[in-house]
């Protein structure tokens, strides 16, 4: 167990965190909330012991506490804090700023994992924070506090342009904001905060003790509470992007099959394997005698060819024409013989339909094909240039609207467009 402690005008809070728990608020296992005795930085430095000892009695000994801290907004009140603990039992409390507070924040809660950049905005009496947080959440990109007065709509909007030149500065912008502090349930704040910024604000349901709670997470150990953020985030994202990926994939397989179903522009024919190796055999040897014998050609059948099972490569010359000695051999019947002469067939359009007994025209051994790296048990073509994320209309960034269906145009179109999509899915898969 840890304990937290944040600072604000005239108030002090207190939180005892629990190490483990499902949900942040979980985890909360009491609040203490401590009235400033004056305007003085050491009556605030006074507030603060007085927190932290009446946690530690609520608590009692039967629970450790592992660590306490404090977030500390200003250089004077840090030093008020630090002279007031040195001296008593809260010697080895650390101080953290607003900053690191927020960044212990970011990581702890889970309902904004999808988002990247985070904007952590903390508002209370006197005092505004700004912090964005990087998507991996393991650093604060850009931070500003501010001291000023009530939270108005006035105030918030100047707040909101103080954080707009250091996010700019730093060439950041939010995804979303959330909203902390126990000013955070004003509509004005809320208001300043949704036309300032043009994000998503999200509210939290610890909102009010929210600094004080990543007081308490900063007293943690930092590799361990880092790494665990890490880890949960990347699966979130991982499973977002599967599920965008498989969402692009399933669109595509219904405009394909809209496509299919409505035009006769590809007729795709079945494949038919044969075996050409007994018929050039038996030509061959009719044409060119072996020794002192000859083989006479087979009788031509008039079949163009038939379907075989197997492939072609596992017929040998030998297993074609001797038969097993031990089993007699059926007699022969001119129409059960298939023969596929390649001399006989017309090879192309200009073809001048080669007769038997005419010389094949010699091959030409052809250039060997690069050899292409690629997994032979994936779908999805490895990406090659980075393809943007498709607009709303579905259309990928510099593709133009699809042609009539129906037309070869279209068709062209849709390979076009069914490739980019591939692409598109294989960049959104998570990198293992």
């Amino acid at each position: 167990m840890t304990i937290g402690v944040s600072t604000e005008r005239g108030t002090v809070r207190a939180v005892a965190l629990a190490d483990d728990g499902d949900k942040l608020h979980e985890r909360v296992v009491l609040e203490r909330v401590v009235e400033i005795g004056g305007d003085a930085k050491a009556d605030l430095a006074v507030a603060v012991e007085l927190a932290m000892e009446d946690i530690a009695d609520k608590i009692g000994a039967d629970r450790e506490i592992l660590g306490a801290a404090v977030a500390y907004r200003d250089a004077a009140e840090r030093r008020a804090i630090v002279t007031r603990l040195a001296a008593g039992p809260w010697h080895d409390a650390s101080l953290v700023s607003a900053k690191s507070a927020h960044l212990a924040v970011a990581r702890a809660i889970t309902w904004v994992d999808e988002f990247e950049d985070l904007a952590i905005c903390e508002v209370v009496p006197g005092f505004q924070a700004f912090s964005l947080i990087s998507p991996d959440r393991s650093r604060v990109l850009a931070a500003v506090t501010l001291s000023g007065g009530a939270a108005t709509e006035e105030t918030m909007r100047a707040a909101v342009t103080a954080a707009w030149d250091q996010f700019d500065a730093a060439g950041v912008k939010p995804d979303a904001v959330v909203l902390i502090g126990s000013a955070a349930t004003e509509p004005a704040v809320v208001a300043a905060l949704e036309s300032g910024f043009g994000a998503p604000v999200i509210p939290c349901g610890v909102a009010a003790i929210a600094p004080a709670i990543g007081a308490a997470l900063a007293a943690l150990p930092e590799a361990e509470f880092a790494g665990e953020a890490a880890e949960r985030i990347r699966r979130a994202r991982g499973t977002a992007a599967l599920f965008a990926a498989a969402s692009v994939l399933a669109g595509g397989l219904v405009a394909g099959g809209v496509y299919a179903a409505g035009s006769d522009s590809k007729k795709v024919p079945q494949p038919m394997l044969i075996d050409s190796r007994v018929s050039a055999d038996a030509h061959n040897g009719g044409a060119h005698p072996v020794g002192d014998q000859a083989v006479a050609p087979a009788p031509d059948s008039g079949s163009a060819g038939a379907p075989m099972d197997g492939t072609p490569g596992m017929v040998t010359p030998t297993d074609a024409v001797t038969p097993n000695s031990d089993q007699p051999a059926p007699e022969s019947q001119p129409s059960d013989l298939v023969t596929i002469d390649p001399a006989t067939l017309n090879w192309g359009p200009h073809s001048d339909g080669t007769k038997f007994g005419t010389h094949p025209k010699p091959l030409i051994k052809a250039a060997p094909e690069p050899e292409v790296n690629s997994s032979p048990d994936s779908i999805i073509p490895a990406p090659t240039h980075a393809v943007g994320a498709p607009t709303e209309s579905g259309l990928f960034p510099g593709e133009l609207a699809p042609p009539p269906l129906g037309t070869q145009e279209f068709s062209t179109w849709w390979d076009n467009h069914w490739r980019m999509m591939l692409q598109w899915a294989a960049q959104m898969m998570p990198k293992v």
